[in-house]
């Protein structure tokens, strides 16, 4: 059998017009790029020079299972696309060593096989009697295998093989050249399908938008049945759809989890490697969806840098849909996809802090005209919705002599907790913002009497002014793992505003109270007394009701301030101010009125209790021990008494009551004067 491997010294040399022959054919088939014209150029000029009854092209393929056979000729007739099992062949012994065969006969041909354990089978429907066989060659590789057959025994020589050989060689670099060209042609096209889906989701500024750009336009690169992406929870441990296109109901889309290492999506994000699921039947942990018709799947991840965000899946209703040139577009879009998807998560984060900061803003501006802890307390309440979902608001102020932490809104009901007691408590002894995702299993969490214990999530953070907890603001809502790092954060914001806001309220009271009481006395002042006379007097005159005024003025006052100086002087008037406080009710107005007088504005008082209640505190006076510091023991009071009349205008009551009060000192004081209708009506208390 050794005549059957093709000896190319054998038989002869080629002629001269062969040689030219074959030349001219050489040019004629390295003048296209068109494979489907190529081969039909091959095939044409072969027959020019030799028997053509059954020709065929065998080219090999990566994947060394199959050799595709894209051109058969048999009696003329043509036939493409044909698939030739690898191995165990003549066709692939020839791709293999690279080395021509020609058979004489069909027995030569059936010896072979024998002797190389093949098979004899054939391609095309008639048989053959004389075969050539060989290998396309480019000079460094074999990418196939080319045969002219005839049904004529004998009818080849070794020219024929020579000449053959000759011709497969430039057919072999034509058809590399063809296939580069219709490769990269694709390639062209694929790279414009992928620039022009890159300008859409580029173009794409919101998450949901770049997500329908990126599953509509993948279509036109690999396409699918179903196609989705699918997001990591880390909370959860598992992916979740945010976005698919195909025959998936609404319900299954907002329940579909994958966790992660499962299923084709889930190993894809463990891995960060892509996958071709050829039948997903065969894959061990695939997770099926209600589209049952599924069979092939293709995942790539989706990846900035290094992390991996998500991942990109498509799937085909057919076995083996997917290629591994499928799975380089693939990969190649989703590094696309990534970025758009990073883009769209970065600028709604951009524009979710413009608005947080725009809210926060608003919020500061409400806060800032307000000086009524209630008031500030009830608008942080509503506000912070805006920033935060919760249930509940709880704001406590610290009252750090005490360590007593006091409820100032009513979702905090009227709770009073010790610093370190809670969370709350907690928060306040250690200064710190904390999250809670269950407060069934945190041990900072204790059951408030009166309030069951659920399972909700909390959020809280000191309130800190100039480096001291004030105070304390807590959110809660039901359910686990309701708050994030991000809810911390602006929790945090609005508590060192509300701090502030608390804080400038307590100033502004301290500054209120300064001006409105006396420094000595700590009583009202005479400003604050005419601004609540006039409020009282446009009350009383409103309703109908009385008003009543007492003017109280220390008889021979001097003496104490010569004798005992001014030291003792102002014990006597501290003194005084305080029994004067707890001798009337907690409506009356005490003031010190100027020197040692003193004025008491009576609101809804009858008249003769009015009068009652001035020889009351004559007498209280009267009896009244100071202490020894004071250098006296005992002081005596004029007291003068008017009830407001309808004529009266601004503090014309007040003068009355005055003139009333020097009648008693006219009279030598310790006793009481009701002025009325222009009358006097002295009623003198002596001390005993």
């Amino acid at each position: 059998m050794e005549s059957v491997i093709g000896d190319m010294s054998a038989g002869g040399a080629l002629t001269a017009d062969r040689l030219e022959t074959i030349a001219e054919i050489s040019r004629v088939v390295s003048a296209t790029l068109d494979l489907n014209v190529l081969y039909d150029t091959i095939y044409q000029q072969i027959g020019r020079v030799m028997d053509t009854s059954q020709f065929f092209i065998a080219l090999h393929r990566s994947d060394r299972t199959f050799l595709d056979v894209p051109y058969v000729r048999e009696d003329g007739q043509l036939a493409v696309d044909q698939l030739l099992e690898y191995g165990g062949n003549v066709t692939s012994t020839v791709v293999e060593t690279g080395l021509p065969l020609l058979f004489h006969t069909d027995a030569e041909y059936e010896a072979f096989a024998i002797e190389h354990d093949l098979e004899t089978g054939y391609v095309g429907a008639s048989d053959s009697a004389a075969k050539i066989y060989v290998p396309l060659n480019t000079g460094s590789r074999t990418i196939g295998a080319l045969t002219v057959q005839s049904t004529r025994p004998n009818a080849y020589d070794h020219v024929d093989l020579q000449t053959l050989t000759v011709i497969a060689a430039q057919a072999a670099v034509a058809i590399v050249n063809a296939r580069l060209y219709a490769e990269s042609l694709e390639s062209v096209k694929q790279t414009e399908a992928l620039l022009s889906i890159a300008r859409l989701i580029n173009n794409s500024l919101t998450q949901n938008d770049v997500l329908n750009a990126i599953l509509t336009g993948i279509r036109d690169v690999v396409p699918y049945f179903f196609a989705s992406i699918l997001m990591p929870d880390f909370n959860r441990g598992e992916l979740r759809l945010v976005g698919a296109i195909g025959p998936l109901s609404t319900d299954d889309r907002d329940s579909l989890r994958v966790p992660f290492g499962r299923g084709v999506t889930g190993e894809v994000f463990r891995t960060g490697q892509p996958i071709i699921v050829p039948d997903v039947r065969d894959f061990p942990s695939y997770i099926s969806t209600n589209v049952e018709t599924i069979r092939s799947e293709m995942a790539v991840p989706l990846k900035r840098g290094d992390t991996i965000i998500g991942v990109l899946n498509v799937e085909s209703e057919e076995v083996n849909n997917f290629s591994i040139d499928d799975l380089r577009v693939l990969t190649l879009f989703a590094s696309q996809a990534a970025i758009a998807l990073e883009n769209a998560r970065l600028l709604g984060e951009q524009q979710q802090r413009v608005d947080e900061l725009q809210t926060i803003e608003s919020i500061v501006q409400k806060l800032t005209p307000l000086h009524d802890v209630p008031a500030i307390a009830a608008l942080i309440n509503q506000e912070l919705k805006q920033l935060i979902d919760f249930h509940a608001c709880r704001l406590f102020t610290l009252e750090p002599h005490e360590r007593i932490l006091r409820p100032i809104n009513s979702d905090a009901q009227d709770v009073r907790l010790r610093v370190g007691e809670g969370l709350t408590g907690w928060i306040a002894e250690h200064g710190e913002a904390v999250i809670v995702r269950n407060a069934l299993v945190d041990p900072r969490v204790t059951q408030i009497a009166g309030t069951p214990l659920r399972q909700e999530s909390l959020v809280g953070a000191p309130l800190i002014y100039e480096g001291r907890v004030r105070g304390v603001i807590t959110l809660s809502r039901l359910g686990i793992n309701k708050f994030d790092e991000n809810s911390l954060r602006l929790l945090e914001i609005i508590a060192a505003q509300a701090a502030i806001a608390f804080d400038r309220a307590r100033l502004y009271d301290e500054l209120r109270t300064q001006a409105i009481t006396d420094d000595l006395t700590e009583a009202f002042n005479r400003r604050y007394l005419l601004e609540r006379l006039r409020e009282e007097r446009s009350r009383a005159l409103r309703n109908g009701h009385t008003l009543a005024v007492i003017m109280l003025d220390i008889d021979k006052f001097k003496r104490v301030n010569d004798t005992h100086g001014h030291d003792a002087g102002d014990l006597v008037l501290r003194d005084l101010a305080n029994l004067i406080q707890n001798s009337v009710r907690a409506e009356d107005i005490v003031s010190r009125y100027g020197g040692e007088e003193f004025c008491i504005l009576l609101p809804e008082i009858p008249d003769s209790n009015a009068l009652l209640a001035a020889e009351r505190l004559c007498r209280a006076v009267s009896e009244h021990s100071f202490p020894r510091e004071a250098g006296v023991r005992r002081i005596t009071v004029s007291v003068g008494v008017a009830i407001l009349e309808p004529e009266d205008l601004d503090a014309e009551f007040i003068t009355r009551a005055d003139l009333a009060m020097y009648q008693v000192k006219a009279q030598g004081g310790n006793g009481v004067c009701l002025a009325r209708a222009g009358m006097y009506s002295v009623n003198s208390r002596r001390a005993v």
